[in-house]
């Protein structure tokens, strides 16, 4: 568990040890995270407030230990770093101030191998005025186009709906579901829902 704020981590480590949980560690700041991360393999890093970049200390241990589940809360004013955290291979994102019940939640998902991304940081994530991670609201020439069918599916995964729950939601069918998400892996070049997410988010194709 790594961030600043000794109550946020003795708060994060009791919900985790009520999940049957084992906290290995728990530091303030990145290199002392890094070094606990390979000194102990751990399954999760949950990924604080602290000096340094939410993405890159994610992308750091997901390289220092394969299989690595990375859940990131995102400190209030820093939401502009989501999409670098999404890319970095984060599997879940909430922010900082995430409630209890909200945390169990995202950890038991996590570690049935589901990927989360808060509702409460969706809006922003899909502001027009959030940009791509660039500057820009205008996606990358070249960028793949989804039609608004595919995005708004792609908005309901990032609120962690199944298949069928997004049917229901546009009244179509779980097959038609499925069929739109085949052609937005394909447009965007992977293999599963989160990817999907992460990459459409960070070439802002969902503004």
């Amino acid at each position: 568990m790594l961030d600043d704020w000794p109550l946020i981590r003795v708060g994060v480590a009791k919900v985790l040890s009520d999940e049957d949980v084992r906290v290995v560690r728990e530091v303030a700041d990145g290199a002392a995270a890094l070094a606990a991360v390979r000194t102990h393999t751990p399954d999760m890093l949950v990924v604080g407030g602290h000096e340094g970049g939410q993405a890159d200390i994610t992308r750091q241990a997901m390289a220092a230990v394969n299989g690595l589940r990375c859940l990131v809360l995102v400190p209030s004013g820093e939401e502009r770093d989501l999409r670098l955290v999404l890319l970095a291979g984060a599997r879940a994102v909430l922010p900082r101030t995430v409630a209890p019940e909200e945390l169990r939640d995202a950890v038991q998902r996590v570690m049935a191998g589901d990927h989360v991304v808060s509702p409460s940081l969706l809006p922003r994530m899909f502001d027009s005025s959030y940009g791509n991670g660039n500057g820009s609201t205008v996606p990358p020439p070249g960028s793949p186009v989804l039609t608004s069918r595919e995005r708004e599916i792609v908005r309901l995964l990032g609120a962690g709906r199944s298949n069928a729950e997004i049917a229901e939601a546009l009244f179509v069918s779980a097959a038609t579901v499925k069929t739109h998400l085949a052609h937005v892996y394909e447009k965007l070049g992977v293999r599963s829902r989160y990817d999907a997410l992460g990459r459409a988010v960070a070439l802002g194709l969902l503004d």
